[in-house]
Parts: structure tokens; C-alpha cells; sequence
């Protein structure tokens, strides 16, 4: 054989697949300004975010009492990466903390600093989604343009954006992203390809450690080679996955460890069946509003017990699309991968092990919608390509689609300005929705508007008479009702106002036994009506359960107890 054929012989094993298009550089240079054209919308329309404060739900224990990151040194990073007390509100993703560290060590608790910090990041994810799809395609500058388009002003992804607390979400993405990039590479080069390989490792380790859920991007891997045209008989493509499993795995385990730390598993709430109905319930929602992102909420609670049978249509439609989508698999492969990228994306929070009290979130679609967006992208192209007759309507229904977007994200912007905003617009779609009553009972608390917390807490309490942060949040408001009563004089009231908050407290510790808080605040109850032995108990408890305390309080209770026994 000459060498010319056996040179044709290599490359048709290394590269089993569609060969690149070469882009015009004329055609790249039009296409990187439309893309310019997109990042500057999406800074224009996150504008309204750089305005926001930090919120009261997680802001405040991600940064303003996160004790770990407000001295910024060596011994700091090391307590970050730890795994005993890396653990961050049931999380472990140090990359974040770390991240939050170093802002904080220049803003304090200033949000401007951390708004920018999220608008920027999204900015460069576009960046990357553009990379991605286009290495992807092999050039098809139009898909990926409208993948990135979408991805950049899409409504649903403004949780991710506007959110402080979920600046993991945006600085895994963009690792991730740049490690589907590398693995591409890693599979067209010919030369020095186990380069592109190892910085695919290392960027799937720096994207699970900024957030747990990038271990899904291990999924992903076989997806792009079943896209490209890889042999899946060749056990090659199956050894050089296993590093990825592993290390997936390892920190999936972290990340349940975490979860478990914090209560946020509720394995035994649900059967099986109800995690199927909220697995469909999920799908469909997020496919739906994909398309259509209207009634969108912080927060999508579980549905009561005994009301959501009728989710059986769910599973039931999930099932159908999966039917489809697997006979267009042998036609073409792009409704199979964008469907895959989506559904593989999103399954760890499916609920199928329900985590945490929300069935479905919008910030988990960030990565996910990619995967439609893409479909939409194949669609498009299409069409305008083989369907020139229709390319006018296609091109008018894009403008209106794009416009529609722009303007629900820039409105979703401002929901998110601070606590108050976010937990009204909540309600203002579930007016029983606990969580919601909760935290703008919290709220008001902050803005000392005490009846209306109570108001409110008293309401989560009826919905759920074992609410811990409703009974801990409804103590505050009457421990200061109390204190307001106290400096006007009405002491009778005081006292009632603060009786009431030590009942609360203790029906908090009733639900939550190790809740150093309820100690800690229920010992100022105490305090205040002059009980200082069981002031003294309850403090000390709480020292006991990890909480910071004054050690002149300590020595003002002991002095107390003295003077009483005089």
C-alpha cells in the first residue's frame, strides 16, 4: 500500500466523523461582530441587576455572616478547600467561596461589586456557548450565534444572573463550557491531543468544585462523541472516560455528604412514585417555558400531599417525547443530542431524590437550555436554508421572539432588586406559598415592620405548624416588639411581646434541636426579663453548637446570677 493511502487510512480512523468547514474570514469577522452585538444587549438589559442589594435568602449567609470569608489569607483559602469546614450552606464548592472571599475582601458587604462580578461572568459564558456550538457544528456560525443569542437574554436564566448567591452556577457553567471546548479539540487534533485531553480534566474538576451539579458534564462526553461520529465500539472512547466517572462520582458523594449536613435530602417525605410525577412535572415545565418564560417565580414549591396525581400527564408526555425524539434519531442527530444535553443537564434536580423544598428552579436550566437552544439554533438554520419562501416569517418571528425576551429579562432584573421585591412577586403567583411567607416575614423584619412579619409567619405556621425558620423569624419580630414596648414604657406588653418570643424559640428548638440561634436569641429573651440562669444555659448552648458569642455577654450573666444571689 503507498503512503499516501495509508496516510487516508489514519485520518479516516482518527476523524470518523464530518469534515470542518473552513469559515470565509470574511464570513467569521461579520459573524464576531453580530456576537459583539450580543453582548452589548446583554450588558444594556442586566443593567437593572447592577442596581440590586444583596437579599436576604442565602446573600446573607453566602457573604454578609459567613464568617470564613471575611479575612482574606492563606489560612482562609485552606479553610475553603476543606471538607470539614468547606461545607457552605449544604454545599461543597470552594471555587465560589473563594470567589466570595476575594470580593468581599475588596467590597464588604457593597452588592455592586458581586452584581458586576455575575454580569461579567454571564457576558464571557455567551462567549464561550458561541465557542462551544461552533466547534460543535464544525462552523456553523449561524446555530451557534442563535444558541449564544438565546443563552444571553433569555428570562429564566436571570435567577443565575441577578442572584448573588448563585454565582456558582455561572462560574461552573463557564468551566464546563470551556471543557466541552477542549474535549472537541481533543478529538479533531492529530497532534499533542492528550493536551486538550488533561485541560479537559482539569477544567471538570474546577467546574465541580465551583458547583456540585457539573458532575453531570461526565454524561456529556459520550453525547458529543455519539454526535460527532465516534465508534462507541472502539473501547479507547470508554477508557478515556473513566477518570471523569470517577471523579464524578467522588464528589457526588462530597456533595450528598453536604446536602446530608444540612437537611436539605428529604428522602422519606415522597415515594418513589411522587418523585417519577415530579420528575415529568419538571420536564414539561421546563420545555414549555423554554418557549413561552411567563409566570416565572424565585420559588416553586412542592405541591400539598394528595393534589398532584394528575401529574401521571406529565410522565405521560415525557414518555411520548422520548418516543419521538428517538425515531428523529434515524434521520438526523441533532434533535437527539440537543434533547440529551438538555435532559442529562438537568436530571440530578429532577427530584427523583428530591433536594431541598423547591420541585423545579430556574436556575437550573442555565446549562440545560443550551441543549434546546441548539435545537432551536438546527431549526432555524434549516429552515433559512432550505426553505427560502418561508424565511421572511421565520426571520419576523425571531425579531418578535428576541424582543419579547429582551424585554421580560430586563423586567425580571428589577424583581430581583432585594429581599422584599423577590418574595412579593412570589406570592403575588402563590399567594400559600410558605417559603415565600417566610422570607418576606424576614423581610419585614429587617425593615422593622414587626406586625407585618407576624402577619405573615403566622400564616406560614398555619400552612406548616413544623416550620422552624417561621417560629425562629416570628421570635425576632415580638423579641423587639418587646424591646419598642420596654423603651416607651409599657412594660406589661413588653413582657407579654417577650414571653411570646421565647415560646417561639422554644418551638423552633422543638424542630430543630441543635439550632444555635434559637438558643442564642431565646438566652437574650431571658436576659431581658431578667432570667439570667437560664439566660446563662441557653448562651452556653449555643457556644456549645458553633456560635461565635461575646464573651463580655458570658461574664454580664455570671455578674447577673451574682447579684441576684445577694
Amino acid at each position: 500500500m503507498s503512503s499516501k493511502g495509508k496516510t487516508k487510512q489514519q485520518i479516516k480512523k482518527v476523524v470518523p466523523h464530518k469534515k470542518v468547514i473552513a469559515a470565509k474570514p470574511q464570513q467569521s469577522k461579520r459573524w464576531l461582530i453580530a456576537l459583539f452585538g450580543v453582548i452589548v444587549l446583554t450588558f444594556i438589559i442586566y443593567i437593572p441587576a447592577l442596581k440590586n442589594f444583596l437579599t436576604g435568602w442565602d446573600d446573607k449567609d453566602y457573604i454578609i455572616i459567613n464568617k470564613l470569608i471575611h479575612n482574606f489569607n492563606f489560612e482562609t483559602v485552606k479553610n475553603i478547600f476543606s471538607l470539614k469546614s468547606g461545607f457552605i450552606m449544604g454545599n461543597y464548592h470552594p471555587i465560589t467561596i473563594l470567589s466570595y472571599a476575594i470580593e468581599y475582601h475588596y467590597a464588604k458587604i457593597n452588592p455592586s461589586l458581586y452584581h458586576v462580578t455575575n454580569v461579567i461572568i454571564h457576558l464571557l459564558n455567551i462567549l464561550m456557548v458561541f465557542l462551544f456550538i461552533k466547534l460543535l457544528t464544525r462552523n456553523n456560525y449561524l446555530v451557534a450565534f442563535i444558541t449564544s443569542l438565546l443563552f444571553a437574554i433569555h428570562p429564566m436564566h436571570v435567577e443565575s444572573v441577578a442572584w448573588v448567591a448563585e454565582q456558582k452556577d455561572l462560574l461552573y457553567t463557564f468551566f464546563e463550557l470551556a471543557a466541552l471546548c477542549a474535549y472537541i479539540l481533543y478529538i479533531n487534533k492529530n497532534e499533542k491531543k492528550w493536551i486538550y485531553y488533561f485541560l479537559c480534566l482539569i477544567l471538570f474538576i474546577a467546574s465541580i468544585l465551583s458547583k456540585g451539579m457539573a458532575v453531570a458534564m461526565a454524561a456529556l462526553l459520550p453525547l458529543i462523541d455519539y454526535y460527532l461520529g465516534r465508534k462507541f465500539t472502539d473501547k479507547k472512547i470508554w477508557i478515556e472516560k473513566i477518570p471523569f466517572f470517577v471523579i464524578a462520582i467522588f464528589f457526588g458523594l462530597i456533595a450528598t455528604k453536604a446536602q446530608q449536613a444540612s437537611s436539605a435530602l428529604v428522602f422519606t417525605n415522597y415515594s418513589f412514585y411522587d418523585r417519577v410525577l415530579f420528575a415529568g412535572y419538571g420536564i414539561i415545565t421546563y420545555l414549555w417555558k423554554c418557549i413561552l418564560p411567563v409566570e416565572l417565580s424565585c420559588f416553586y414549591g412542592y405541591p400539598g400531599k394528595g393534589t398532584y396525581g394528575w401529574y401521571i400527564i406529565y410522565v405521560v408526555a415525557s414518555l411520548g417525547i422520548a418516543w419521538l425524539v428517538y425515531r428523529s434519531s434515524k434521520r438526523t442527530k441533532e434533535i437527539m443530542f440537543g434533547v440529551l444535553f438538555f435532559l442529562f443537564s438537568v436530571a440530578l434536580v429532577l427530584q427523583v431524590i428530591p433536594v431541598g423544598a423547591a420541585v423545579i428552579a430556574e436556575r437550573y436550566t442555565y446549562v440545560a437550555y443550551i441543549g434546546l437552544f441548539f435545537l432551536i439554533g438546527q431549526g432555524i438554520s434549516y429552515v433559512l436554508k432550505n426553505r427560502k419562501k418561508l424565511s421572511i416569517f421565520v426571520n419576523s418571528i425571531i425579531v418578535i421572539f428576541v424582543i419579547a425576551l429582551t424585554i421580560g429579562t430586563f423586567n425580571r432584573c428589577k424583581v430581583w432588586k432585594d429581599t422584599l421585591s423577590i418574595w412579593n412577586d412570589a406570592l403575588g403567583k402563590d399567594p400559600d406559598c410558605i417559603k415565600g411567607l417566610n422570607g418576606r416575614g424576614d423581610a419585614y423584619n429587617e425593615k422593622r415592620q414587626y406586625d407585618l412579619a407576624i402577619k405573615d409567619l403566622d400564616k406560614a405556621l398555619q400552612l406548616k405548624v413544623d416550620y422552624t425558620d417561621a417560629y425562629y423569624n416570628r421570635g425576632i419580630s415580638y423579641y423587639y416588639l418587646g424591646k419598642s414596648s420596654l423603651e416607651s414604657g409599657q412594660k406589661e406588653q413588653a413582657v407579654k411581646y417577650i414571653e411570646q418570643s421565647i415560646n417561639d424559640n422554644t418551638s423552633a428548638l422543638k424542630y430543630s434541636p441543635n439550632l444555635s440561634l434559637a438558643y442564642f436569641n431565646r438566652s437574650g429573651d431571658y436576659f431581658t426579663l431578667g432570667n439570667y440562669n437560664a439566660a446563662l444555659a441557653d448562651v452556653l448552648r449555643s457556644k456549645e453548637l458553633g456560635m461565635d458569642v461575646d464573651p463580655e455577654y458570658i461574664k454580664a450573666l455570671e455578674a447577673g446570677i451574682k447579684t441576684d444571689k445577694k
